[in-house]
């Protein structure tokens, strides 16, 4: 694994906190979209006007993005305890 430069790791955390907030914003797309397809389907078999269609959430936007990659990096940037640090238990004999 090559060592990267905290430029190219702040580019990668972007790009995952685009692609995980796309991946979700995908997803409810898709929910709306079934659920909306189910209502329309079922008014039609019951003999009622179509519903109007709910709209989509707005894609994520650059702030959001920014948001997500700087609570990645929080996660990522996070101290780990010192093995020495940790309690040790002896047993006795």
């Amino acid at each position: 694994m090559s060592n990267m430069t905290p430029f190219e790791i702040r580019l990668e955390l972007l790009k995952m906190a685009k692609d995980m907030l796309s991946d979700d914003y995908y997803g409810k797309r898709e929910s709306i979209s079934n659920q909306y397809a189910s209502q329309c389907e079922y008014a039609k078999l019951n003999g009622q006007p179509v519903p109007d269609h709910p709209g989509f959430p707005p894609f994520p936007n650059e702030s959001e993005i920014v948001t997500k990659a700087n609570a990645l990096n929080g996660f990522v940037s996070q101290q780990i305890p010192n093995s020495s640090q940790e309690k040790t238990i002896k047993k006795s004999t």
